[in-house]
């Protein structure tokens, strides 16, 4: 019997008004339950895709510093706990 472990993932960021800021899908070969090894994959991903360059040239160094320290405090507490599914507000 040949198991397909290809999945997908759907995900949508919405800020404090409720209003989209970022949306996408994630598909790909998954072992882990709920597709957690590919949304792993997929954030690597797209950080390797980002050039700090862009950042300094368009003036918005203060942007990168602050995503790099949501990225941190996000990793921080990811490691704290079994379960993690964001802040509360």
């Amino acid at each position: 019997m040949n198991v397909d472990n290809t999945g997908k993932f759907t995900f949508r960021l919405e800020n404090d008004e409720g209003e989209v800021e970022v949306e996408g899908e994630i598909n790909g070969k998954s072992e882990i339950p709920f597709f957690d090894d590919l949304k792993f994959k997929a954030v690597i991903g797209l950080l390797n895709s980002i050039d700090k360059k862009n950042f300094s040239d368009s003036g918005n160094h203060q942007v990168f510093k602050y995503f790099i320290r949501e990225i941190e405090e996000t990793i921080h507490e990811m490691k704290k706990y079994d379960q993690f599914q964001g802040k509360l507000k």
